[in-house]
């Protein structure tokens, strides 16, 4: 771009204009096809003709001719070419550079920020450095720049006035079209999902949330969304609010995601194609439609836990049923949802036939409880219809320990102990199949999880047993001391496995322990202690042998804490049970001994 003193306005306006094509061509279409080798050719020839036109335009006279071009224009046409040259400056990794343009940028453009020619320029301006500092880890400086570009956005609002895109300026066209007002607000939602990872990286999960709910509503609002990227983001957001026990903003979320899922389901189904990218297509759904399935079983099991832990912690306060966070003091600083989480929602879509499906308020009754328990088992069979095991091992594994973890809620609120304990055994069942399936060299950290949940199993249902043979003053039949002895067996067996997977091969413990197995460890060697005590024993050998063996295992957690203070930290209640153990069962020991002698 060349300008001479003897240009008109409108010879500078085209020239502007070939130039600018040129560079987004560049921008937008070339440098998808850049060689591996100059990744950023493209960009490179785009900077020197911006270049070019940065040292251009300011030589324009605008005295020289009647047909002079108004400042705030000429501004806006420099504000386009500095952003621009501070956009690429930043993806090719000059960030100096980047910073420097960019602030040089806000400057031009700030006096005139409200201006329709200047305002979309300028959000963008602030959003990218938002983009800058953020990268760079100063959450706080981001924050700064991007809270500047959404209030310039609501002080544009309230003036009435519509944005004027670069085109339409250079152009001179009339009125804004639909897509240039679309790109105005898409800047705008760009800001709040910009500002929901900096409070994210804040510490501030609550507001990064609430950012991120409103972003994916904007992006439904002005239909400026891909229907599989949509529905796993809302899916994504629903976990936050299931683990804070706001299943009412969960359900919601995930209720949307299905249904924007549905509905691209029909626009694929509408399509006859066996080519190779519509095959892909239908291969993504399938794929994003199986995670949606799983965010729909966690949140299932996230509310039967929040229900189970409720009714333990504290059954004296059952009236405090709040499943909406209502109850936050949500510091509404910059007026994201009017001060009322519940004010989160897609008034959009029509969500009532997934929401129908399950409920989002806490579960009393085993009929409730069933009722979400049902839900659950009917997503994860959704789901393993794509994660299968002889293909996606890993999932499939995660699949049917979340289902397995299922049925223990579930008999939490089941009272008949007969029924609890076929609930367990189903969730013996399920296991013990899959350990049998996965191969320990691949899947080490996988059967080790499954070997002592096996272990937990087999001891919850060996209590249900004996609490009611203690119930009964009936003699216990001999079925039933077999039947005793064989849970304890199992579950010991099962530990076990557990415990040699983590030993060398000579069978010793590492001196010191990872520190995500110490819990694990100690608490496997606990439980074996206790269960060798509960074999029923028909003799005194036997019951010598089952002492002895208890023994050991509350020897073997002393060992560990007594070597290990990070173990003996973090088991205090085990370690001081097994010390105490490991001094009254040598006494026990020699009381059998001598009447065995004797």
């Amino acid at each position: 771009m060349i300008v001479t003193e003897n240009m008109t306005a409108k010879e500078i306006i085209n020239d502007f204009k070939e130039n600018y094509g040129k560079v987004r061509k560049l921008l937008d279409e070339d440098s998808k096809n850049d060689p591996e080798n100059e990744p950023y050719a493209s960009k490179y020839k785009a900077k020197a003709i911006l270049l070019n036109m940065y040292v251009s335009l300011p030589t324009i006279s605008q005295s020289q001719s009647e047909d002079s071009i108004d400042k705030v224009k000429l501004d806006a046409m420099m504000g386009t070419v500095l952003l621009n040259i501070g956009i690429i400056d930043m993806e090719t990794e000059e960030l100096t550079a980047s910073e420097n343009v960019l602030v040089e940028a806000e400057k031009l453009l700030t006096p005139n920020a409200t201006k329709p020619e200047v305002v979309r320029t300028l959000i963008n301006v602030y959003n990218h450095l938002g983009i800058l500092w953020s990268n760079r880890g100063e959450q706080e400086k981001a924050k700064e720049y991007l809270v500047k570009a959404k209030d310039l956005y609501e002080n544009f609002k309230c003036t009435l006035q519509i944005p004027l895109a670069i085109e339409q300026i250079i152009n001179n066209a009339g009125e804004t079209t639909a897509d240039d007002f679309l790109l105005f607000e898409k800047a705008h939602t760009l800001t709040l999902y910009y500002l929901a990872q900096v409070f994210w990286a804040l510490k501030q999960n609550l507001k990064a949330a609430i950012y991120y709910y409103v972003t994916l509503r904007r992006q439904l609002q002005y239909s400026d969304y891909e229907p599989i990227d949509w529905a796993l983001n809302s899916a994504t957001l629903s976990q936050y609010f299931a683990e804070q026990n706001g299943f009412f903003q969960s359900r919601h979320l995930l209720a949307a995601s299905s249904t924007i899922l549905e509905q691209h389901e029909q626009n694929l189904q509408a399509v006859e194609s066996n080519e190779d990218a519509h095959l892909a297509k239908v291969e993504t759904f399938k794929h994003r439609s199986a995670d949606v399935a799983r965010c729909w079983a966690k949140y299932c099991l996230l509310l039967m836990s929040a229900s189970k832990s409720r009714l333990m912690d504290d059954a004296e306060r059952l009236e405090d049923a709040i499943t909406d966070m209502s109850n936050l003091n949500l510091e509404d600083t910059e007026n994201i949802c009017g001060g009322d989480i519940k004010n989160l929602n897609f008034p959009e879509l029509d969500v009532s036939k997934y929401e129908n499906k399950v409920t989002d308020k806490f579960l009393l009754m085993y009929q409730d409880a069933r009722e979400v328990f049902l839900n659950c088992q009917s997503w994860f069979n959704k789901a393993k219809e794509y994660y299968k095991l002889d293909s996606l091992a890993s999932d499939y594994i995660k699949l049917t320990q979340d289902s397995s973890q299922s049925y223990s809620y579930l008999a939490f609120f089941e009272e008949d102990d007969e029924r609890r304990a076929k609930m367990h055994k189903r969730r013996v069942d399920m296991l013990e199949e899959l350990v049998k399936e996965i191969n320990p060299v691949y899947y080490l950290q996988y059967c080790r999880q499954l070997w002592y949940e096996l272990g937990e199993v087999y001891s919850e249902i060996l209590n249900i047993k004996l609490d009611k043979v203690n119930k009964t003053s009936e003699k216990p039949t001999p079925h039933a001391l077999k039947k005793i002895n064989m849970l304890c067996e199992k579950s010991i067996e099962n530990y076990d496995h557990f415990l040699n997977s983590i030993k060398d091969k000579n069978g010793k413990l590492p001196r010191k322990l990872e520190y995500d197995v110490i819990r694990p460890v100690v608490s496997a060697y606990a439980y074996m202690g206790r269960n060798s005590m509960k074999r029923i024993a028909l003799d005194k050998a036997m019951q010598l042998n089952n002492v002895k063996k208890s023994y050991e295992s509350y020897q073997a957690v002393v060992d560990i804490c007594k070597s290990d203070e990070e173990a003996a930290s973090m088991m205090k209640e085990e370690y001081s049970l097994c010390k105490e153990m490991v001094q009254i069962l040598p006494i026990k020991i020699k009381k059998l001994e001598t009447e065995l002698v004797s």
